[in-house]
């Protein structure tokens, strides 16, 4: 059997400060074939030359936030199966080829989840919303850095919904439930989920007020 093209998609805004490190641990992984596609947010740093150093896919587009850039990503990707890391979050070794493996022999599975590692940058605060015991034992990881999808899943689901902010990703998940899309979470750490006080969910106010628009019943259609 062919092993299926992995796209991973890469949101950059102002990321000099950690993207080398989020790209070299995805071109870093044990898994072919694979492109990365980078899609810069209106970037004004170095993040450019840091990522076209490294031979990826790259894209450029005026700032319009993480939902729009994941969908620039989603629009370009030319695998059966895509993924994403942000900037800020690093991939395990064997992360590509365990979710892969798992989406082979389980087709009737839309999308992969894993757990996480969280780790905080040293004297960076932790947000007020942070679990306890996120520090001690791995977490379920329901962020965009663990997801893996079947490409066909966005055709379904829809892409990321740019008017949000903070919750891009948590709206477009509960879309997923909505659909219906069978998911599976697997055991294994595969990311590391970087708190360093300038993380978008550290606005507690639009972070709140983005969940609990993304809580009302969708509209109907007329």
């Amino acid at each position: 059997m062919t092993a299926p093209l992995l796209s991973v998609i890469v949101p950059v805004h102002d990321g000099e400060r950690f993207l080398a490190e989020a790209l070299d641990s995805v071109l870093g992984q044990d898994y072919e074939p694979l492109e990365v596609i980078v899609v810069d947010d209106g970037s004004t740093d170095g993040s450019s030359a840091i990522a076209q150093a490294r031979g990826v896919r790259y894209f450029v587009q005026p700032n319009r936030g993480p939902g729009a850039a994941r969908n620039a990503g989603i629009a370009a990707a030319r695998g059966e199966l895509v993924a994403f890391v942000d900037q800020d979050d690093v991939w395990l070794p064997g992360k590509a080829r365990t979710q892969v493996d798992l989406l082979l022999a389980r087709p009737e599975v839309g999308l992969v989840y894993t757990r996480m590692e969280v780790f905080v940058e040293p004297g960076a605060p932790l947000p007020d919303w942070t679990p306890a015991d996120w520090l001690d034992e791995p977490p379920v990881g329901y962020c965009p850095s663990t997801l893996m999808a079947r490409r066909d899943v966005f055709d379904v689901v829809g892409d990321f919904d740019p008017e949000y902010v903070a919750f891009s990703d948590g709206e477009w998940f509960m879309r997923v439930r909505r659909a219906g899309i069978e998911t599976h979470v697997l055991d294994d750490v595969t990311v590391r989920y970087r708190i360093h006080g300038d993380n978008q969910s550290h606005d507690r106010d639009v972070f709140r007020d983005e969940l609990m628009r993304s809580l009302r019943p969708p509209k109907q259609a007329e």
